[in-house]
């Protein structure tokens, strides 16, 4: 497959790649062996992962598990190159987190006859892939460390958590995965300040109403609820990796009340921003 590839973090147990596809037809692509157990967070692009027995429809909102030693092809369902983040580990790291996770009976990753499976982001897992994209700047290793460590445990706990997956129609997403893929790239990057739905369409090229209806198709929340989400979990992590002020938290966080941000808090977390912190949580 013709792509370009670059290493974004690289460790002892794991490398993050930055994997850009410079493929514009619709053909699949010839067999590839994958080497090592890799989590693929899809970026852009919608491809159908092909590997025994199994096709995945792969774009924005979707993560690949896919465990080494199978082969696999990929077939391009329209003419926007894929991105990806792929993190591949280490043969040691896999088997610690076998024994780690008392995996070796798991419907996945106990069954040698399913080679990968598709499962669906939340705002945690996109938050925290996006923390590992930015941090590159920082060159801070140790976070880096800390950032993969947390989306490891995360998709685990999604791991057997049923999803409710409803197909979206090919030509839904031909005309606007687009739209998501820019939408939260926007809230992504701009969630701190007090942004407007109509300022989310506008940089997205819909109308408002048309926008939150194609947005909650795609994500199952409503802009504001997934701007809610990114906003706590932004505080979350700056609860747990800095020593700022609860007040300082909740205006990084984008959050125009302290009032409104601990009663927010405290519905998803179930205990005030102060306490959750004295926890170690």
């Amino acid at each position: 497959m013709q792509a370009d590839i670059d290493i974004l973090h690289h460790s002892d147990f794991y490398r993050v790649l930055d994997f850009k596809c410079r493929c514009t037809d619709h053909g699949t692509s010839p067999r590839e062996y994958v080497q090592s157990f890799s989590v693929s967070f899809i970026r852009k692009g919608n491809f159908i992962y092909n590997v025994f027995r199994h096709s995945y429809d792969s774009y924005n909102g979707k993560i690949l598990l896919t465990k080494a030693g199978h082969e696999h092809t990929v077939t391009h369902a329209h003419h926007v190159p894929d991105e990806c983040t792929i993190i591949q580990f280490s043969q040691r790291f896999y088997q610690h987190l076998i024994d780690h996770y008392h995996l070796k009976r798991h419907w996945f990753f106990g069954n040698s006859d399913l080679h990968s499976i598709l499962l669906s982001t939340d705002v945690d897992l996109e938050y925290l892939h996006h923390q590992i994209l930015i941090n590159k700047k920082s060159g801070n290793r140790l976070l880096t460390d800390n950032l993969i460590m947390e989306l490891v445990h995360q998709i685990m706990a999604n791991l057997d958590i049923k999803q409710a997956i409803s197909p979206i129609g090919d030509k839904l997403k031909k005309h606007h995965l687009v739209t998501i893929e820019r939408a939260k790239e926007y809230i992504t990057n701009n969630f701190s300040n007090d942004i407007s739905l109509s300022a989310i369409a506008d940089y997205c090229y819909v109308s408002p109403f048309h926008f939150s209806r194609i947005f909650k198709t795609f994500t199952a929340h409503s802009p504001y609820q997934y701007l809610q989400k990114v906003r706590l979990k932004n505080s979350e992590w700056l609860l747990r990796q800095t020593d700022w002020s609860v007040t300082d938290i909740c205006f990084a966080s984008g959050f125009n009340s302290l009032e409104h941000f601990i009663t927010s808090f405290k519905q998803t977390y179930r205990r005030s921003p102060s306490r959750f912190r004295q926890s170690g949580k």
